[in-house]
């Protein structure tokens, strides 16, 4: 049985005249739509339907998801090993990315391009790997279990999450777990190309990055860069995980805006966006408070949030990262206490 998520709004919601000031003054130009209604979901506890045999719930962190919009195929890593799923939650393939000998202990992040290239990270050696839909090494990025601070152009500081915009093939990772950056690589030679630290300027690892208790503005370092996703509109999205904030650049790093969802630490661990043509909301799990945010994205202000603490279906524990398919369903992975991969059906736009 489905079990319906309450939806909380904000109490202080951003009026309509805000995100359309404009609309009040010009006359006789074409109104702009209006703002959609926060997002709605509901849990599918039958999701997915098959699983490699070797996958039990509970057992191990799912730390990588990600759907394809195209197919709306569901991609999921934990132990290492990558699966496939079919929009129904079939099983389809699961194949080992830790390569011969076990090289990479740690398999972290998730994403499929538009080549039908899987990009993940081998966490604690420091690398980024690309692979083809049926697990075939294509290259490495980033030289192995070296590590050498957050301005070095060749080496990452155990990366997180990888994101690759589908017109350039610039593969942006949020670099991470040791390094306070974004740094972005070319997609079919692995050269390295830019990186950037909070708020566009260079990354300084021996500068105050933690929030304290007087804190009036976040700090302004990076507290593990862990999820990053692009928009249509060419947007970069980076969730500074213990900081609780998500941070909005243009491509070639030029800060844009932000949105932190809450006070204290660990509210922004991975970052989605809606499916729609305007991709008008922003999901963002919460590994502490173990709730997915709902941000509008014109105004990047929290505007509702799904799910609470616990094991039932529908429940979280830890969410790691997000990710959204093309008809709007979200998926989620747990990782430890939840250690699972949970589907949130889409039900439509709620009460504005």
């Amino acid at each position: 049985m489905n079990i319906l998520l309450s939806l909380f709004v904000a109490a202080a919601m951003v009026p309509a005249w805000m995100f359309f000031g404009s609309e009040a003054v010009l006359q006789g130009t074409k109104a702009a739509p209006r703002p959609k209604g926060v997002p709605m979901f509901e849990v599918d506890p039958s999701w997915p339907k098959t699983k490699p045999d070797n996958w039990v719930w509970g057992q191990a962190d799912v730390l990588g998801i990600n759907a394809d919009v195209r197919d709306n195929h569901v991609w999921v890593t934990t132990r290492g090993q990558i699966a496939e799923f079919d929009p129904s939650g079939n099983l389809l393939q699961v194949w080992s990315a830790r390569g011969e000998g076990n090289k990479w202990s740690t398999i972290h992040g998730l994403f499929l391009d538009r080549n039908n290239f899987i990009w993940t990270t081998g966490r604690e050696q420091h690398q980024v790997l690309k692979w083809t839909r049926d697990g075939k090494l294509v290259m490495a990025i980033g030289k192995f279990n070296e590590t050498a601070g957050s301005n070095d152009p060749e080496k990452m500081g155990r990366p997180a999450e990888v994101y690759v915009a589908p017109d350039t093939n610039e593969v942006f990772v949020a670099d991470g777990y040791t390094n306070r950056r974004v740094v972005v690589f070319d997609g079919q030679t692995g050269k390295y190309l830019r990186h950037w630290g909070a708020y566009g300027k260079p990354p300084d690892d021996a500068a105050r990055n933690r929030l304290e208790a007087s804190d009036s503005t976040p700090p302004p370092q990076y507290n593990i860069p862990h999820g990053i996703t692009g928009s249509r509109d060419g947007l970069i999205y980076l969730a500074d995980r213990t900081n609780s904030r998500v941070q909005v650049f243009k491509r070639n790093g030029e800060f844009v805006k932000e949105c932190v969802t809450r006070t204290g630490s660990g509210g922004a661990f991975s970052v989605a966006l809606s499916h729609d043509p305007e991709q008008e909301f922003v999901y963002v799990p919460d590994g502490t408070q173990h709730r997915i945010w709902i941000i509008r994205r014109s105004s990047m202000e929290v505007v509702g949030q799904f799910a609470h603490e616990g094991r039932g279906p529908g429940e979280l524990g830890r969410p790691h990262n997000i990710t959204v398919d093309g008809l709007g369903n979200v998926y989620v992975a747990e990782a430890d206490p939840g250690r699972r991969a949970q589907k949130f059906t889409f039900k439509g736009w709620g009460a504005q």
